[in-house]
């Protein structure tokens, strides 16, 4: 999207009077791809003076993904806290206090039930209404729901309270990742993706925090406070999503190629675009929706799945498994695996803290690192290193010694969850944004997320019943560790051999090399001519009236 009119053909660019494209328009497409190119190789710093509004906005509007990275890390760390045990659970076999490991794994997926429903919804809702006007509806919807949370009284409406709560973080799920892609050019989108990645990991580590300093609050304010503290986020988010610009490939796609202008000249310092440069940005636009219309007309999940989107679809759901069935998933259990390994109550949730404060740190250092480094790097590399921890893990569950397991345990989690949010944690957000066809974004991210979601609903049901010490669960331990990386080696594999390097890539380059079958080792380096590709005549002569 970025331009400068200095701008112009790429070296070697090929004459294309062979293809139905008006001239006027070839020039100006070409010259936008090579300016793409070229913010590619500036500082950071330049880049982020140039586009700061899309920054500011982008940033702003992910945090609602803090109340959703905070509800999960409250959800499974609850079944630690005394208070909580005190007031929906019932004693067990051998007298101890607690919520039967079904009911855990119930209450933790009645979130994801809710969320696949929020998924499916916003799949719908975010290609017709655009982003922001379900980003405000949903905002509102969330402040609602939280009051089911905050009044249950058994597990039952813990149940369906988390059904509620789940439909509106649904939504948010996968709206802020594609407005993120939308709405800043190619040099940028890995930073903002990975920003969403970043809230995520904050809400968790909001969570550690809230959760260890009501440990002594007394009676049912232990766990209704945590849960009231989401409100807090509303009021402000919803004032933030008011006056954010609507995505302008949405309006693209919609023809309101005049409102795209405005909502493009919002997203970037004042005065930055020119009246040749904008028109460079909207020509690039409108011929990339274009070329997208050939396999996917009419923006539905059917379109997912046909033509090239079939594979674009297959990657996206694969980097989410990969994101939710690597091990990780065992740090959001951290104060409940820590206690069943025989660490004290209130040293087990200062463990949790110190596993979730890494989030932070470490997702920082991704986003420095992102425009670096590539997608298939981070991945690659993340999977197998976080498979060679959960080996470590699952070999130190052999070792006698409660204490000092717990502890090394702990150890190896905190580098576990560094690596998860250098890696993995923020990369799956780029790869997804970046991945899928601009027309079927919405949906694509959709589909892929509704897999994650899945995926958690399988490790609500595997992780309670493996690292609980309770008489109805497994009591695994550490020993699960030998379970995930099983699967972080079937990863690295299909890694390798499948996932595409997409960075610095435009969307329109990365629609040529889709439709070419470009083999995943070589998106990198492949050579790409944006006029391969064009829609029948008659479609782009009305494309430019």
């Amino acid at each position: 999207m970025a331009l400068n009119e200095e701008a112009g053909h790429k070296p070697g660019s090929i004459d294309h009077t062979e293809y139905e494209v008006h001239n006027s328009q070839v020039d100006l497409i070409e010259s936008a791809v090579a300016a793409s190119d070229e913010e590619a190789k500036i500082p950071r710093k330049e880049l982020f003076s140039r586009y700061w509004p899309a920054v500011i906005y982008s940033g702003l509007l992910s945090m609602a993904l803090i109340m959703e990275g905070m509800d999960v890390g409250l959800i499974n760390n609850f079944f630690a806290q005394d208070a909580y045990l005190a007031h929906f659970g019932w004693p067990d076999t051998n007298g101890k206090q607690h919520v039967p490991a079904s009911w855990q794994s119930a209450i933790s997926n009645g979130n994801n039930i809710g969320s696949i429903i929020g998924l499916l919804l916003n799949g719908y809702l975010q290609s017709r209404f655009g982003s922001r006007r379900v980003y405000l509806a949903t905002m509102v919807l969330m402040g609602g729901t939280i009051f089911a949370l905050f009044f249950a009284v058994n597990v039952q409406m813990l149940f369906a309270a988390n059904i509620l709560c789940g439909i509106p973080w649904g939504v948010f799920q996968t709206l802020t990742t594609a407005y993120a892609a939308e709405i800043c050019p190619a040099a940028m989108r890995g930073y903002l993706t990975a920003w969403v990645s970043m809230c995520w990991g904050a809400g968790s580590f909001l969570a550690a925090g809230v959760l260890r300093g009501s440990l002594n609050i007394p009676g049912d304010l232990g766990w209704k406070i945590p849960y009231a503290l989401q409100w807090v986020w509303i009021v402000p988010l919803f004032i933030v999503g008011f006056l954010a610009p609507e995505s302008p490939w949405y309006l693209v796609r919609r023809g309101r190629i005049d409102e795209a202008e405005k909502a493009l000249r919002r997203l970037a310092r004042k005065d930055f675009y020119t009246e040749h440069t904008m028109a460079q940005s909207l020509a690039l636009m409108k011929h990339t929706n274009e070329m997208e219309k050939i396999e996917a007309a009419n923006s539905s999940y059917r379109d997912c799945f046909r033509g090239t989107n079939l594979r674009r679809t297959g990657i996206v759901c694969m980097a989410w498994v990969i994101q939710i069935l690597n091990g990780q998933s065992v740090t959001a259990y951290a104060a409940v695996f820590l206690k069943s390994a025989g660490m004290p109550t209130v040293q087990s949730f200062n463990y949790n803290m110190g596993i979730q404060s890494v989030n932070i740190f470490a997702t920082a250092v991704a986003i420095t690192l992102m425009g670096k480094i590539g997608r298939r790097f981070f991945f690659f590399w993340g999977s197998t290193s976080i498979g060679l921890a959960m080996l470590i893990i699952g070999i130190l569950g052999f070792v006698p010694g409660a204490s000092n397991v717990a502890l090394a345990v702990a150890i190896v989690m905190i580098v576990v969850q560094i690596i998860f949010k250098v890696s993995l944690g923020p990369t799956t957000y780029v790869i997804v944004a970046e991945t899928s066809s601009n027309r079927v974004r919405a949906q694509t991210i959709v589909l892929g997320r509704a897999v994650y979601v899945t995926g958690q609903i399988i490790i609500g049901q595997l992780n309670p019943r493996m690292l609980n010490s309770t008489s109805d669960a497994w009591g695994w331990g550490a020993k699960s560790g030998l379970f995930y990386f099983g699967l972080c080696s079937i990863w690295a594999v299909w890694i390798f051999f499948c996932l595409p390097e997409t960075k610095n890539r435009s969307f329109a380059e990365l629609d040529i090399l889709f439709q070419k079958k470009t083999s995943a080792r070589k998106f990198a380096t492949a050579q790409v001519d944006l006029f391969e590709i064009t829609p029948p005549k008659d479609e782009h002569h009305k494309a430019q009236l």
